[in-house]
C-alpha cells in the first residue's frame, strides 16, 4: 500500500488545484477513479500506480526523470505508453489552426504499441471521462465519442490480455456512440 499511496500523493500534489472541467471537482477525483477501476479489474500495484501517475506527463511540470526516481522505470514507462505524444500545433494549417483529427490520430498509433498494461490504464480512462463528457457536453461529446470509437479498436493488446475491463470500455463508448446518435 505504500506504493499507492506514494503514488495517490504525487499525482495530487502535481495536480495541485486543477479542477475537472464539467464539475469543478478536485482533478484529483478523476485519477482516483481511474485507479479504483484498475483494482477491481485485479490489476497489479504498480499498473495502479501508473493509473494515479497517467496524466502527470501531459498536464503537469512532472518530468520522467522525477517520475523514474520516485516509482522506477517500469511506472514511469506505463506512464508515458498513455500520454498524448501530439502537440497542440500538429498538423496546422497555414494558418496556425491545430489539425485535432490528425493530432488524435498520432496519439491513436502510439497509444497502440504500449503494452496491455499501459493499454489498460487507457481502458480505465475511457471509463472516467466517457460518461462526464456525453452528460455534459453533448455537442463535444460527438467529437470525443467518435475518438474514443477509434481509440477502442486500438487497444487490441488489453482486449486480449485483460478482455472484461476491454470489454467494459467498449460497451460504454457504444452506450456513448447511441446517446450522441439519439441527441442529434
Amino acid at each position: 500500500m505504500t506504493l499507492l499511496r506514494t503514488a495517490e500523493d504525487f499525482a495530487k500534489t502535481a495536480h495541485g488545484d486543477q479542477k475537472r472541467k464539467y464539475t469543478g471537482e478536485p482533478y484529483w477525483h478523476h485519477l482516483k477513479e481511474v485507479a479504483r477501476t484498475l483494482m477491481q479489474y485485479g490489476a497489479t500495484p504498480d499498473v495502479v500506480a501508473a493509473g494515479w501517475l497517467h496524466d502527470t506527463l501531459e498536464d503537469t511540470k512532472t518530468t520522467y526523470q522525477e517520475l523514474c526516481l520516485t516509482f522506477g522505470h517500469v511506472i514511469a514507462n506505463m506512464v508515458v505508453e498513455v500520454t498524448d505524444v501530439s502537440r497542440p500545433d500538429s498538423g496546422n494549417t497555414p494558418e496556425g489552426i491545430g489539425n485535432r483529427t490528425l493530432r488524435k490520430a498520432i496519439d491513436r498509433q502510439f497509444v497502440a504499441g504500449a503494452s496491455w498494461r499501459g493499454q489498460m490504464i487507457k481502458c480505465a480512462d475511457i471509463l472516467s471521462n466517457t460518461a462526464s463528457i456525453v452528460e455534459n457536453d453533448i455537442g463535444f461529446a460527438r467529437i470525443y465519442v467518435a475518438e474514443k470509437g477509434l481509440l477502442i479498436d486500438a487497444l487490441e493488446k488489453a482486449r486480449q490480455a485483460q478482455y472484461p475491463i476491454w470489454r467494459e470500455a467498449y460497451d460504454c463508448v457504444v452506450q456513448a456512440q447511441n446517446r450522441v446518435r439519439r441527441a442529434a
